[in-house]
């Protein structure tokens, strides 16, 4: 057994070692989201032994065994101590003359890998493998490509997502969506809808707030909770829950205080007082006195209960609410992503999931762009879209609008679609002009307003036309135009 001064130092060294793999995993550019979630995996097991060195150490310093006090000052006699201690070095080696010794630094090297160059060199190296003739000249050293992943980490990574979630991309609500539509209070409706609604507990009625509600919530609590431990390691969930808790009880008493301070309201009447001098009056009432009297115990017990209920679902929802605070955009990217797949036959739904198994690209600005020398428009993917689609919706020739500030527009029916945006509609209003049929397809301002001109000119000169082209006759059956008639008139000539 090692001393306890040797049991410091090693834990000091493994403590700087694991310190610097932290530090080579975060540096590594890594593309794929696999590897990524890994990488994350691994350093949180790498902080947990940090945790626990620093823990080992704590424990050896505080010596409440009185051993290393002991050891130091056997340390401060002599070489007595160090003679034997070599002597039983010495015997074990004896012992084990066969035993090899492994430089610790080999267990760290595999950090500093980064396994999407391992797996390109991999390709390279089969490659040549399969193409030279002397098959003997190439070999495969798979110990200078070994990298912090391995296949039980990617076998490890298959089980532990459902297929919904996409190895922690979206989330997978669909068993609290069947609880959700068998609550008290609530329709049924689709998953989509769904994932716009399940943190909207207001539109809940409290009073289908009971056990299977609050069964509804802890479903929802406990899953957020353990995909956090899969897809996020490195959230910090204990903090996360401490504060939810502390805000919880710092508004919840806000809100008794509140509720004591505003509302008159005897409990064993049901009845509400604007006034707390009637309120006053009521409590001392003996109409009161009997009602306290005949549900003292039943009350009593029932309000408690009413109270531990209500606030045991506030704190539940309280604490989705900030899970679901903490999981950012994934809740509206699962929305899209479930919309998205509905337009999509079964064979581009098992393709897209081969695709996804092949690569993964990140979404960060530092991944490296798809190549892409024709500047094709981007698909829905991400990906360039294919050339052929790329000239049947004429795509290659562009259309510019000056009432849009020189918008460029690919294709026909994209330049056509803009003229009734609000875009175009708002800069036409302030030209004074109407956004009318007559002005579609003039992208021009000076046209524009050149059109403008000729229709508001013919527009007053119909409505002169019209004063001229209507007649009226008077009662001795003399006729004249609509104008002179009511000049007449006014006049009292006719």
């Amino acid at each position: 057994m090692d001393s306890i001064a040797e049991q410091q130092r090693q834990a000091y060294e493994d403590m700087e070692r694991l310190e610097q793999a932290v530090v080579d995993l975060m540096l590594q550019k890594l593309t794929k989201h696999r590897y990524r979630l890994i990488r994350e995996q691994k350093i949180s097991n790498l902080l947990d032994q940090i945790q626990a060195r620093s823990k080992l150490i704590t424990e050896l310093n505080l010596d409440e065994s009185g051993l290393r006090a002991k050891e130091m000052h056997m340390m401060g006699t002599g070489f007595d101590s160090f003679y034997a201690q070599l002597d039983k070095v010495r015997a074990h080696h004896r012992r084990n003359p066969e035993l090899s010794v492994q430089p610790p630094e080999l267990d760290y090297i595999k950090y500093t890998r980064n396994p999407e160059e391992a797996d390109e060199k991999r390709r390279v190296l089969e490659a040549r493998l399969r193409d030279t003739t002397n098959v003997e000249n190439v070999e495969i050293d798979d110990t200078e490509l070994e990298t912090f992943v391995s296949e039980g980490d990617m076998d490890k990574l298959e089980t532990m997502f459902s297929g919904d979630e996409r190895f922690g991309r979206y989330v997978d609500l669909n068993e609290q969506h069947k609880l959700y539509i068998n609550l008290k209070g609530t329709s049924t409706i689709s998953y989509v809808e769904y994932l716009n609604v399940c943190t909207r507990f207001g539109d809940i009625p409290a009073a289908a707030k009971d056990n299977l509600y609050v069964e509804y919530l802890r479903s929802l609590a406990t899953y957020f909770e353990s995909y956090f431990a899969r897809s996020m390691p490195l959230f910090d969930l204990p903090k996360a829950q401490r504060e939810a808790d502390e805000a919880f009880e710092k508004e919840w008493a806000e809100r008794k205080e509140n509720e004591m301070d505003v509302e008159l309201f005897c409990e064993p009447c049901q009845r509400t007082f604007e006034k707390e001098t009637t309120y006053k009056a009521h409590m001392s009432s003996r109409k009161h006195q009997k009602t306290v009297d005949r549900l003292a115990k039943s009350t009593c017990a029932k309000s408690e209960s009413r109270v531990d209920h209500a606030k045991r679902i506030a704190r539940l929802e309280h604490k989705v609410q900030c899970y679901v605070r903490a999981l950012g955009s994934k809740l509206s990217d699962t929305r899209a992503n479930v919309q998205r797949r509905q337009a999509l036959t079964e064979d581009e739904r098992m393709h897209e999931l081969h695709d996804v198994d092949e690569i993964e690209y990140s979404d960060d600005a530092d991944t490296a762009h798809a190549y892409n020398p024709l500047n094709l428009p981007l698909g829905w993917d991400g990906k360039p879209i294919p050339f052929w689609l790329y000239k049947l919706h004429g795509l290659s020739v562009t259309f510019s609008c000056e009432i849009c500030g020189n918008s460029v527009y690919r294709g026909r029916s994209a330049y056509e679609r803009h003229f009734q945006e609000p875009r175009h509609a708002s800069n036409m209003r302030r030209l004074g002009i109407p956004n009318t049929r007559q002005f579609h397809g003039v992208a021009s301002i000076s046209e524009a307003l050149e059109l403008w001109a000729r229709v508001d000119a013919e527009k007053k000169a119909e409505d002169v036309d019209n004063d001229t082209f209507e007649e009226y006759e008077d009662a001795e059956g003399n006729v004249f135009s609509k104008k002179t008639y009511f000049d007449l008139k006014r006049q009292g000539l006719i």
